[in-house]
């Protein structure tokens, strides 16, 4: 079945840069539903590019759309986390616990939507065009920041992570017609 019968659906794939940039994080590891360790930071920095794939059905003058990072390159500041544990229990990371833990963003990162600790986004847009040429977008971007410590801490964790969302309005033109 070709794409060419259905011309209101469209595949695609694209390239995104973003970059991450926030005063006080907690970042936790994946097992944080067994452990209450968290990598604390007062400010985290992080610039990457991706390579993405998306769809979107077109109504009218209007996109729906979504799309989702599949692999990426992250980097970044080099910073110190505060790592820390509440709970009477040591585990393999106790030599640092209340001590600071340098940590840089995860260099290499694939399907963040669905695998824990990697760096990236996914996107949720409607799009209106005004003209063939102009448009507005407005959607919600769901992203994931990512650092990886230097050493194993507790269950041999070294990737800490946070989930983000921002909601955003943009205008849209295409670069090739």
């Amino acid at each position: 079945m070709s794409l060419n019968n259905f011309p209101w659906f469209r595949i695609g794939w694209g390239v995104r840069t973003w970059g991450y940039y926030a005063n006080k994080t907690n970042l936790l590891p994946q097992s944080s539903q067994f452990s209450d360790d968290t990598l604390k930071f007062g400010r985290i920095t992080s610039n990457g590019i991706s390579f993405l794939a998306g769809a979107s059905i077109r109504l009218w003058k209007l996109d729906i759309g979504a799309n989702t990072d599949l692999f990426g390159l992250a980097f970044g500041a080099r910073r110190s986390g505060l790592y820390t544990k509440s709970s009477l229990f040591e585990g393999e990371g106790a030599a640092y616990y209340n001590q600071y833990v340098s940590s840089t963003p995860s260099l290499e990162n694939a399907l963040p939507l669905v695998l824990d600790k990697q760096n990236g986004q996914s996107e949720l847009f409607v799009r209106f065009w005004f003209t063939e040429r102009i448009g507005l977008k407005a959607g919600y971007v769901h992203g994931r920041i990512t650092y990886t410590s230097k050493v194993r801490l507790d269950n041999g964790q070294k990737r800490f992570s946070a989930t983000y969302g921002v909601p955003f309005a943009a205008l849209s033109f295409p670069i090739s017609y």
